[in-house]
């Protein structure tokens, strides 16, 4: 993605409108100073980030950079906009407006996610100044700086290839916490003193609650009744009411199962006498016998069901047997001979036969009939067996059952006397009523000794400041606590700053290992000292970090290199930082007069360096002031490629405005110009 053209009106030194159309390989912008060089790339960075990333002071006498970006000079603009074009290698083209009235209508993520080939933490600033190569950028990263100074540049330099950097978020963190524990500090001091002061005016209090007559009596009450009681005469009150609170309500569980235990005493007094006890056993011994007795009758039914059923078998074949002799009587003689045995027999034997089989047959019915009738008579018997031996359980359960009852009532009195210390008897109401009666009078006693402190003035202060010295001593726990909570939160914001920091410049150490190798080539090429032809770099400090350049043997080239030397190496590397980076789609390199302070050697080692640049297939826009440099870029830019390049000469017109002088495209070299000569 490159530049495709930059157009503005009304914006700082152009107040006409005025288009700058940018070739795909390069565009040399020349001019006197004052004539809009700048202000182009201005132009390029403030429709991107909404700013000018050069001017640090945005308010000052006479206005700030606010009231300085559009047209202040004479006469009017007649709008006030800059809008810059992009094209991409499949010639897919967008554009971004920024205007003084209606603001630019993309944000910075739409911006970023245009300009870049993933989704990247880095800002549109970080793109821009790894972009823009300017002067000031130039200066910042010379080797001038002090170490850490030079590490914070290059850090904010290198931008979008380190990541976000959480340091300042966890050093807003620390200080907060810092400034919550000086805050914390004076809550507690506040705190101590008011504790102070509520202890004096309690130990006063106290002293005029004892000079009481009444009160001494009611202290000797209540202490005779208790031990440990604590030493604050408000908190011993508060005992004492709690205390009778309670007994209050433990003496009337005590009444309530004493007086169970009174109306169980007359069944206790039945089932305690020898005719109970006879009761019971007899109901046993019945209850045995009448088992014995349901057993037997239980037996000989089962006898007499198994009779019943053999005759009923029995009857079955006899009922075959009058069917099969009616069909004989009903078929008569065959011939002289029986139909059922085929014996030869005469018509008065065969009757005589037949008849004789029906009476044997009817026999046998008269028996069945008879064991019928036996069976249901034993199971009467058994009947009267089974309820015989129901009622005598019934009956035995129900004295066992009394019992029971009258044990477990026992035991729920037993178990409320236990619960109490109730050194009485559940046998013995009459006993447990005479020690309720003494609980009582004593409980009494301590009512009279309490209403005696609550009704004296002294007292309620000594209570009243008691409680202010209990909330205040619970206040102050809970604000130590705090502050402890405070000081870990201090520790633990500390330890995630150097954290953040730590591994800030680990990453940012990683990330510039794989800058060290072009920085180094570009070093060399630059050439920016005669004698020392290679820079070595070190990453130095875990929390704040600097960068320390050496050259030779460890030498410190800050005071081997002169200004022009220190610029040429702080060139190099922003010339690196811009090479790598892969997360970018945007392949143009702009640079804002980059030979300021730099001889002529050096420059003309920059114009190779930025024609090597330029063959790998980088956009180009340069800013110079001088006119044979200008040339030069021109010349030494072009490429063999179908990318050709243009040279802008700006001039300030008679209204004060920076306009276009004239222009003039450079093309492309031509191809096998020439050719090689072939043998023949």
């Amino acid at each position: 993605m490159k530049l495709e053209y930059v157009e503005m009106a009304g914006f700082r030194g152009f107040r006409d409108k005025v288009r700058f159309n940018l070739p795909s390989g390069f565009a040399v912008l020349s001019g006197r100073n004052g004539t809009g060089k700048s202000t182009l790339l201005d132009g390029i960075d403030f429709a991107l980030t909404g700013t000018i990333n050069k001017f640090t002071v945005t308010e000052a006498k006479g206005g700030g950079l606010e009231e300085h970006i559009w047209w202040v000079g004479a006469g009017v603009a007649a709008e006030h906009y800059v809008s810059v074009g992009f094209i991409d290698d499949k010639g897919e083209r967008f554009a971004i407006t920024r205007s003084r009235e209606r603001g630019c209508e993309q944000d910075a993520q739409s911006i970023m996610r245009s300009m870049c080939v993933r989704e990247v933490s880095s800002t549109i600033n970080d793109l821009m100044q790894s972009s823009l190569i300017r002067d000031e950028r130039i200066s910042a990263l010379s080797l001038d700086l002090p170490e850490q100074a030079r590490f914070s540049a290059v850090r904010a330099a290198i931008g979008g290839l380190v990541g976000p950097d959480y340091s300042r978020r966890t050093e807003e963190i620390e200080s907060a916490a810092k400034a919550a524990k000086a805050r914390q500090d004076e809550r507690i001091k506040d705190l101590h003193s008011e504790l102070g002061r509520t202890l004096g005016e309690l130990t006063e209090a106290r002293s005029a609650a004892e000079r009481s007559t009444g009160i001494t009596e009611a202290m000797q009450t209540i202490g005779a009744a208790f031990t440990g009681l604590p030493e604050g005469l408000g908190e011993r009150t508060e005992v004492v009411r709690r205390f009778i609170a309670e007994r209050r309500l433990v003496i009337r569980e005590l009444e309530s199962a004493r007086a169970t235990a009174q109306e169980l005493l007359p069944e206790i007094q039945s089932l305690s006498s020898p005719e109970s006890a006879a009761e019971i056993e007899g109901a046993r011994l019945a209850q045995e016998q009448a088992a014995a007795q349901k057993a037997a009758a239980d037996e000989a039914l089962q006898v007499a069901l198994r009779l019943e059923q053999s005759e009923r078998e029995n009857d079955e074949y006899s009922a075959h047997l009058v069917a099969l002799l009616n069909h004989g009587s009903a078929l008569g003689l065959q011939h002289g001979h029986c139909p059922l045995c085929d014996a030869a027999r005469d018509q008065n034997e065969f009757d005589a036969a037949i008849a004789g089989a029906k009476e044997l047959v009817a026999a046998r019915g008269v028996k069945l009939a008879e064991t019928t009738a036996a069976v249901n008579a034993v199971r009467s018997r058994a009947r009267d067996a089974d309820r015989a031996s129901a009622e005598a359980e019934a009956r035995h359960a129900a004295l066992t059952r009394r019992a029971e009852v009258l044990q477990e009532k026992l035991r729920t009195v037993q178990q409320t006397y236990l619960k109490f210390s109730f050194p009485a008897r559940e046998s013995d109401p009459a006993g447990a009523q005479q020690l309720i009666f003494a609980e009582r009078e004593n409980l009494v006693r301590l009512e009279r000794a309490l209403s005696v402190l609550e009704a004296s003035n002294a007292v309620d202060r000594v209570g009243a400041l008691e409680s202010k010295v209990t909330s205040l001593r619970a206040r102050a726990e809970q604000e130590a606590a705090r502050l402890a909570s405070v000081e870990k939160a201090i520790e633990s914001a500390r330890q995630i700053n150097n954290a953040a920091k730590t591994v800030a410049n680990e990453i940012l150490t990683e990330q510039f290992d794989t800058v060290m190798p072009l920085l180094r080539e570009l070093y060399r090429r630059l050439r920016p000292h005669a004698v020392w032809s290679e820079i070595e770099s070190d990453f130095g400090g875990k929390v704040r970090g600097s960068l320390n350049f050496t050259v030779g043997d460890g030498h410190n080239p800050q005071f081997l290199f002169s200004s022009g030397q220190r610029r040429a190496a702080g060139l190099a590397f922003l010339l690196s930082v811009h090479l790598s980076r892969p997360w970018c789609k945007w392949r143009s390199l702009l640079m804002d007069d980059p030979v300021q302070h730099i001889d002529d050697y050096r420059a003309l080692n920059l114009v190779e360096v930025l024609a090597a640049i330029r063959r790998t297939g980088r956009q180009v826009v340069v800013a110079v002031e001088d006119a044979a440099l200008a040339n030069v870029l021109c010349r030494r830019l072009r490429s063999a490629n179908e990318d050709g390049g243009r040279h802008f000469e700006l001039r300030t017109s008679p209204s004060g405005t920076a306009e276009i002088g004239r222009y003039q495209d450079i093309y492309p070299m031509l191809k096998l110009t020439l050719r090689q000569a072939q043998a023949s």
